[in-house]
């Protein structure tokens, strides 16, 4: 089953909730300080949730930062100090079930424990129903089935996950779910890591980067169908690049080299924008081979690239969108030419517009962020929901500028 929707309540700046649909890309647009990394984020938090040694079924530590935790990560008005977190996953047929968590963080044992879970189908009926005992019982449960009798249980958990030792039916196939999402979720912060200018192969076999795309280069060494994806972008007509490894003495360089000149340079030397897209393509290579499944979560992948490259990256996202079997890529982006990149995908048939959906997210005065999702129709043009003032910046500096050129008589 596939992860194709996220829902949270009483997390960051979104006390009244956010549901976030996950297409093959989905994309987040809007103003700094709107609630957008909060959003990305949920995915690698959910990834860190479900791991094998989870300490927590809302485990924040590597997405928030050293030192933080779920106190940090809920909304400061929350003052039940809980989170609700859906899960939608639709199967190969298109059915849809949902698992529902209430996680709620207890004072006297400093931790999160999953008070309620709700197993429900495509039409929110529970096909399970467990509620914690108040705390000290709160490793007890009582299981409520549609015919409203009780039994009482003592589950397990591992972070989100129920462990092999729960005998419920309906239990064994949530941790079959949950299990599943494991090494399948790769997330990259804005800032990403430079590697050494000569990688060595350390014959470690990655299944995911750290968040800084620290092994994109030796990835890129040890993968030839990664290597030849991200080849075949920097052959793109916008970049123009040869891109080749280089041996020497048993360690590799990576070097581009433009198709009219023998002249080769190290990618190190070729300026930021090269170096930060580099994991940006790595990843988007990993997520493409392990196809369906796979779940790629981005933060400004355009970072530093000029808007040709910005153009020839909407591109190859949109591609990955467009093929069989795709992955999910969530991709936070402040760049208009990407989006317009998207768009001109859209308009051209190269991307079917169901494969692509746009969350313009905005905070209001009260400091609650919301995010509206914005389709798209087979022109690449919002069908609704992208309001106004979405580029209204753009617009207003523009007639800025016509009005200066005016009265200094540019056009006279």
């Amino acid at each position: 089953m596939l992860l194709s929707g996220i829902s949270v309540a009483g997390y960051r700046s979104f006390s009244e909730g956010l549901e976030l649909e996950l297409r093959p890309l989905t994309l987040l647009y809007g103003r700094n300080n709107a609630g957008k990394s909060a959003i990305l984020r949920l995915l690698p938090i959910i990834g860190a949730s479900v791991a094998d040694g989870a300490s927590s079924p809302f485990d924040v530590r590597d997405a928030a930062g050293p030192g933080a935790g779920f106190l940090d990560a809920i909304n400061s008005a929350n003052d039940l100090k809980r989170v609700e977190l859906t899960l939608e996953w639709t199967d190969e047929t298109g059915v849809v079930s949902l698992d529902r968590f209430i996680l709620k963080y207890i004072d006297e044992i400093a931790s999160v424990i999953v008070q309620r879970l709700e197993i429900l189908d495509q039409d929110h009926r529970p096909r399970l129903r467990l509620d914690a005992d108040p705390y000290p019982d709160h490793e007890i449960y009582r299981m409520a089935q549609p015919t409203e009798t009780t039994a009482e249980i003592r589950p397990r958990f591992e972070g989100l996950v129920p462990t092999t030792e729960n005998d419920l039916a309906e239990l064994a196939d949530l941790r079959l779910r949950l299990v599943g999402l494991r090494h399948k979720i790769q997330w990259l912060k804005s800032v990403r890591a430079r590697w050494d200018r000569l990688v060595a192969r350390t014959g470690n076999r990655y299944r995911a980067m750290d968040a800084d795309g620290a092994q994109a280069a030796e990835i890129l060494l040890n993968n030839d169908r990664i290597r030849s994806q991200v080849a075949a972008w920097y052959r793109r007509p916008e970049i123009g690049r040869l891109l080749e490894v280089q041996e020497q003495s048993r360690r590799y360089r990576i070097l581009l080299s433009s198709r009219t000149s023998a002249h080769q340079i190290d990618l190190l030397d070729t300026g930021e924008g090269m170096i930060q897209v580099l994991p940006v393509l790595v990843a988007c290579g990993m997520a493409r081979v392990e196809g369906a499944g796979a779940l790629l979560a981005v933060e400004e992948p355009e970072s530093h690239l000029h808007g040709n490259a910005q153009q020839a990256l909407a591109e190859h996202l949109c591609e990955m969108a467009g093929s069989e079997n795709p992955p999910t890529i969530l991709a936070e982006t402040h760049s208009r030419i990407l989006m317009l990149g998207v768009q001109l995908a859209i308009a051209s048939g190269r991307v079917p517009p169901e494969q692509v959906c746009c969350y313009w997210v905005d905070q209001e005065e009260s400091g609650e962020s919301l995010a509206v999702r914005v389709d798209f129709d087979s022109f690449g043009r919002p069908i609704k929901g992208w309001p106004s003032t979405a580029f209204e910046e753009d617009q207003s500096l523009a007639r800025r500028l016509l009005d200066q050129q005016l009265q200094g008589g540019a056009f006279s």
